[in-house]
């Protein structure tokens, strides 16, 4: 009988050991720290006005372009002047349409810059096209937006971006 009341001591024994180990308190676990992980965001490059596309066939013409903003604060003058002098295609007359525009930078958020009177017409822009022969004299072709454009929205209090796209009409 001995052996039995040893045996069972010795149960008791390593049960209670068993349950001793579940209800000591444990240390503290440390709290897992979440990881953030950044991907890295294309970023779209800020439009620098004057945004000028010119026909590679009116390279021989000098053209420079600027803008002007309205005095009463309602929109933005914009001016190309065509210098002809010494081009071979101005000789007999050079039919040039330009088709300025003018827009607020918010209004057209990640957008490409037109870069075509197509693509100016499109956009839902304000935008002038003006028809134009050039022959040996120097012209000064002018917009004034959004006044003479249709769609009227152009806030100059805002950062906008305006340009002119000039081409050779075929």
């Amino acid at each position: 009988m001995k052996s039995h009341i040893s045996l069972l001591m010795l149960l008791c024994l390593g049960v209670s050991a068993l349950f001793a180990g579940c209800t000591s308190p444990q240390e503290p676990q440390p709290t897992p720290t979440p990881t953030i992980t950044t991907v890295p965001t294309t970023q779209i490059p800020a439009v620098e006005s004057p945004v000028l596309t010119i026909d590679p066939r009116l390279d021989e013409m000098k053209i420079t372009f600027d803008a002007v903003e309205r005095e009463d604060g309602q929109g933005v003058i914009l001016k190309l002047h065509v210098d002809p002098k010494g081009a071979t295609i101005a000789r007999d007359g050079a039919d040039i349409l330009t088709t300025f525009f003018a827009y607020n930078t918010a209004a057209r958020p990640g957008e490409p810059v037109p870069v075509s009177a197509d693509e100016v017409r499109v956009a839902g822009v304000p935008y002038r096209s003006v028809f134009i022969t050039v022959y040996d004299a120097s012209v000064e072709i002018t917009a004034d937006l959004p006044r003479e454009s249709a769609v009227k929205r152009l806030d100059i209090s805002e950062d906008y971006v305006y340009g002119a796209v000039v081409w050779i009409r075929d």
